[in-house]
């Protein structure tokens, strides 16, 4: 059987945007809508390969998809997608707890 070559993997990594690369007036500003576009690009994978994964079991079903691997690899992708989108979600509550226990 000969090897084919492999194309690269995008689905599930994510491009993060460098805070430093336009310094605005406000630093804050400037943070808080990196981290939106981050934890935003984040869910949208997420949504995107749970979807991928579903119509590719769909197709599975209706006979249109003979190979289980591409289904073994959507369901990878899907469920790495979910464990980063649930560890950063922790991240920014477990910040944001201890931002409000903070004594002033």
């Amino acid at each position: 059987m000969p090897i084919s070559s492999f194309s690269p993997i995008t689905t599930g990594i994510v491009n993060l945007p460098s805070i430093f690369a336009e310094q605005n007036e406000n630093p804050t500003e400037n943070a808080v809508s990196a981290f939106s576009d981050i934890f935003a690009n984040i869910y949208g994978e997420t949504v995107e390969t749970n979807l991928t994964l579903q119509t590719d079991a769909i197709k599975l079903i209706n006979g249109e998809i003979d190979d289980l691997h591409t289904i073994y690899n959507d369901m990878t992708k899907a469920s790495i997608a979910v464990e980063t989108f649930v560890a950063v979600k922790n991240a920014a509550v477990s910040s944001f707890q201890s931002i409000i226990a903070m004594q002033v």
